[in-house]
């Protein structure tokens, strides 16, 4: 057993801390804050973090931890970073749709290396280890094998994103040039295609903690994962999941860059 699948059996106990705190939440009509971004916050976001951030560091003193909601606590440069989103998808989990889950990544010199991605009101949970492959509930998944654009399906984020990236065109495009089109948004897209269920999957806006358990996600079910700029990083500030065979197809759509 090597250090990576040590960190992820780390990972998904994290994340049992995460989803107890989430759950206990959920549907209680907490209070909701705005942050600068515009984005929205609760109790809950901050709480899970801090917590997570304790067992992290308890568990790991030497290791880094950057969060959405608390930034980043530095440890030894050469040690792992943890990357976590205590709820993504807070719009969701404050309307009461189950559509919510804790994203947690660990990177080792800059590569994501595991990944645990947890959504407790779907009842599912999916990981992945660097050259160990992907599951979702234990099992291994993969992505589809569909390998042209007019056979798949591609979901969208937020389309206001696309609007302000002036990635309009992107959609129009991809509207007109697949079989179907859905926007289930956040990481439940993304996990879509890891598991094979969707083909194509875009954030135009996204952080690194939004992206980083994803990535990794995706690629370890076979598929790939880069921004739209065509760059294979989680930090570049947007987000394409396909399943390897039609990212070449959907990146050469993309609108070029002002």
């Amino acid at each position: 057993m090597n250090d990576w699948t040590v960190w992820r059996d780390a990972a998904l106990h994290f994340a049992d801390l995460a989803d107890s705190s989430t759950l206990a939440a959920f549907r209680a009509h907490g209070a909701v804050k705005t942050k600068a971004d515009g984005s929205w916050v609760t109790a809950c976001d901050v709480a899970t973090e801090q917590r997570l951030r304790k067992a992290i560091t308890d568990t790991f003193p030497n290791h880094s931890v950057i969060g959405e909601e608390d930034g980043e606590t530095r440890g030894d440069p050469a040690e792992p970073k943890w990357i976590i989103d205590p709820i993504d998808g807070t719009a969701n989990f404050v309307s009461g749709n189950p559509i919510f889950a804790t994203l947690i990544a660990v990177q080792l010199g800059g590569e994501e290396v595991v990944s645990v991605v947890s959504a407790p009101a779907l009842s599912t949970r999916f990981d992945a280890v660097r050259a160990h492959g992907s599951r979702q509930d234990g099992q291994p998944i993969t992505v589809s094998a569909t390998a042209i654009l007019s056979d798949a399906e591609v979901s969208f984020g937020g389309l206001s994103y696309f609007v302000t990236a002036h990635q309009q065109s992107l959609v129009d495009k991809l509207v007109e040039q697949t079989r179907r089109t859905r926007g289930y948004g956040d990481f439940w897209q993304h996990c879509l295609v890891a598991a094979g269920s969707t083909d194509i999957a875009i954030d135009a806006e996204a952080k690194l903690w939004d992206m980083a358990a994803v990535k990794l996600l995706v690629e370890e079910a076979g598929g790939r994962f880069t921004a739209l700029n065509g760059v294979s990083r989680a930090d570049a500030g947007s987000g394409v999941s396909t399943n390897g065979h039609l990212h070449d197809a959907v990146l050469a759509l993309v609108a070029p860059s002002n």
